[in-house]
């Protein structure tokens, strides 16, 4: 790489507000100064986390939208995440990538047991003659937004909270497949999802849409275990699509939770549940403002 860059580094798990930010600062820098903007982002986090906020094409497809130059991949594990810091800075960023300006957050660190923190970085740039930009952590209602932030406001069903965090509405992929029927029977078909299990899918009721090749729907989703009718192993999303008829094709489906409406319950018998299924659907078609 001739040309000098500008670069900014993370996972970017979700690709949220704050890391936006980031990627803007780098790109914003990278025009004033003519450089190239660089994003380098890692496949997946290096520690254990609760659950992926976006597998890897879905990160990949959020931080092409973004605009840089080049977006450099670093597989996890990799050799090149426990070489030391100097290593790092002098091999990777400065030889092979020509790094005029780096920017990063206040938690920014990498290299073997991540000694290469954000106040070494400025002590090891300044001899190089590279600039440094270590932003401040981004705050929206008095709330850091990062991505474990938004993991637990997931987990706990505040979807309403994490979409704010990500500037968009949470998603997800899955294959539609055929199970016991149940929804069919009560009046209600649903299209159900297996779901990579490295996502992370919060249990719940949900105003929802869902969009397969282009077409999107105004939808009610069902996240859980199913207990009414024998609790289920796994987390299993079954979407409602209002007011819609016909069958749904068995290719990739896209669902995006907007509204959570309440926990997932257990209930006696199959007629209370429709009567539940009733209450639920006629409040996502008021959010909807569908007439029936």
């Amino acid at each position: 790489m001739n040309k000098k860059s500008a670069i900014t580094i993370g996972t970017f798990d979700g690709v949220h507000k704050g890391h936006r930010l980031l990627i803007g600062k780098t790109l914003s820098y990278a025009k004033k100064d003519g450089l190239k903007s660089v994003v380098i982002v890692l496949e997946k986090p290096v520690r254990s986390v609760s659950g992926l906020l976006s597998l890897y094409d879905e990160k990949i497809d959020e931080l092409s939208l973004c605009g840089a130059d080049e977006i450099i991949v670093i597989p996890v594990p990799s050799d090149i995440l426990s070489v030391e810091p100097e290593e790092f800075f002098d091999g990777f960023l400065v030889k092979i990538l020509n790094a005029k300006r780096i920017v990063c957050g206040a938690d920014f660190a990498f290299g073997k047991n991540r000694k290469g923190n954000t106040d070494w970085l400025k002590n090891k740039a300044k001899s190089a003659g590279v600039e440094i930009d270590v932003l401040k952590p981004l705050k929206i209602s008095s709330k850091q937004v990062s991505s474990s932030h938004i993991r637990s406001l997931i987990e706990k069903g505040g979807i309403e909270s994490a979409n704010k965090l990500l500037g968009r509405n949470y998603s997800f992929y899955g294959m539609p497949f055929k199970d016991r029927g149940i929804g069919t029977k009560l009046g209600f078909p649903t299209v159900n999802l297996k779901v990579n299990a490295s996502k992370l899918i919060p249990k719940g009721i949900f105003v929802s849409l869902i969009s397969q090749n282009g077409k999107i729907y105004p939808a009610l989703t069902s996240i859980g275990y199913r207990p009414t009718f024998g609790k289920s192993s796994a987390v299993i999303p079954e979407t409602h699509i209002l007011d819609f008829k016909g069958p749904w094709k068995k290719s990739e489906t896209k669902v995006t939770l907007i509204k959570k409406i309440r926990a997932e319950k257990k209930f006696k018998n199959a007629g209370e549940l429709k009567k539940q299924i009733s209450k639920d659907a006629a409040k996502a078609k008021k959010y909807f403002g569908i007439v029936y």
